[in-house]
């Protein structure tokens, strides 16, 4: 028994590669776990809010992080099909310097419009200041990353994403010790990203020393731009809420949403290595024009394995999953932790499904995350008189968004090739 199970894992890389990223995101999201769980405890329920904004803000500016590694990934899983080494070597190179440049404008526009952000989400300005140099490397990042991703080299990933969360838990702690407080928390998240930005390269120490070949660059930007929109539609979808809270709630409530947002959260990133591994593997596929829709009800599976015995331990345990994370200040909102729960479950099959057809250059389906962004501004507007109201918006909008999806990639046929990677 144990060897066939063992020869199944060897024989079968989406299993194999899944299991060496997962554990990866599992390692990583500890570390964040435990910085959550340390500045939730000494920072108290007033100041963590304003990491919990800090946090959302990263969240949407890993829009461009996730854009940038989906892009690069998927052309890099295409150059690997043909072995064209070559240009990804001059892939990787090119788009370090041109987003280095995109990223330093990005962050002049930040600070100007900084003092109206802080004034909105009721924080300092400094707190912003501290944060933006974050931009920059938020561009830089993804690009290492991608190249990782599209190669399929996912220790080398996985190293890159444990960097990033062992150096935010041990930074942030002995910034937050020596005395800056919120400021600490806030600078260790910045320099996490410094650290993942140098730390990517040496996984391709060997790609590096290869002879650059280029190719036009513009198929590449072109993909970018619907990857773009719809990244941004799908990181709204679990970031708006918390910005929305934030301004109508009261600090304390503003808190306590955070606690339980941030625990929910940990389901979609600890089933986000599945997405990773199926993109490369459909889009390579893909590129070969061989069956790939099997891999999409793969991952689902495996997420649905991951997803519901979790989703029922918040149900079961909420109070003391609360109370040993943040302790007994959070307890008011323990009820609402394993709705969440849900809310973040569906959110994560919503994302695969998503990437899937990202993989295969179907990006039509944009339209429809957008509709949902706006249901969602609309309805917690609308409906905001309590945090369980805001979590039940949550809900009904991720089953919805859910079957749409779902049933759309079920009757949809294959995706085509058309001029490379332009077909939207």
């Amino acid at each position: 028994m144990f060897n066939k199970l063992l020869n199944n894992y060897k024989n079968n890389p989406l299993i194999k590669d899944n299991i060496v990223l997962f554990i990866a995101n599992i390692i990583m999201g500890f570390f964040v776990f435990l910085y959550h769980f340390y500045m939730g405890r000494v920072l108290g329920p007033a100041n963590y809010a304003i990491v919990g904004v800090i946090m959302s803000l990263v969240y949407l500016f890993n829009i461009s992080l996730t854009t940038i590694q989906t892009s690069i990934a998927n052309f890099t899983a295409n150059f690997k099909a043909k072995n064209k080494f070559e240009e990804i070597n001059y892939l990787l190179r090119s788009s370090t310097k041109r987003l280095f440049m995109f990223g330093f404008l990005f962050l002049i526009l930040f600070l100007i419009f900084s003092p109206f952000l802080a004034s909105y989400l009721k924080i300092k300005f400094f707190h912003l200041l501290l944060f933006s140099p974050f931009i920059i490397f938020v561009f830089l990042v993804p690009i290492t990353r991608g190249i990782l991703q599209g190669l399929q080299k996912f220790k080398g990933l996985g190293l890159n994403l444990i960097s990033e969360g062992t150096s935010k838990l041990f930074l942030g702690i002995i910034f937050v010790v020596i005395g800056f407080g919120v400021n600490g928390a806030i600078g260790a998240m910045v320099l996490s990203y410094v650290i993942a930005f140098f730390i990517g390269f040496y996984p391709l120490k060997k790609l590096l020393i290869k002879k650059l070949k280029k190719f036009n660059t513009k198929d590449v930007y072109k993909y970018s731009i619907p990857v773009l929109l719809i990244l941004i539609g799908l990181t709204a979808l679990y970031s708006i809420d918390v910005l929305l809270v934030k301004h109508f709630f009261s600090d304390r409530e503003a808190g306590y949403y955070t606690a339980i947002s941030t625990l929910g959260k940990i389901l979609f990133f600890g089933s986000y290595s599945i997405t990773q591994v199926m993109f490369p593997k459909v889009s390579e596929l893909y590129i070969k024009k061989k069956p790939h829709k099997h891999l999409l009800y793969k991952s689902l599976l495996m997420m649905l394995i991951f997803l519901i015995p979790l989703t029922l331990l918040y149900f079961l345990f909420s109070g003391s999953i609360i109370n040993l994370v943040y302790g007994k200040d959070y307890l008011e909102v323990a009820n609402l932790l394993g709705l969440f729960a849900i809310t973040m479950s569906l959110f994560s099959l919503i994302y695969t499904i998503a990437f899937y057809n990202l993989s295969i250059n179907k990006t039509k389906f944009l339209f429809i995350i957008f509709l949902f962004n706006l249901l969602e501004i609309i309805l917690i507007y609308m409906f905001h008189n309590t945090l369980k109201q805001i979590v039940f918006v949550l809900i009904i909008l991720m089953i919805l968004l859910f079957i749409i999806l779902f049933l759309q990639a079920i009757i949809s046929k294959d995706g085509k090739i058309i001029n490379n990677h332009t077909s939207i």
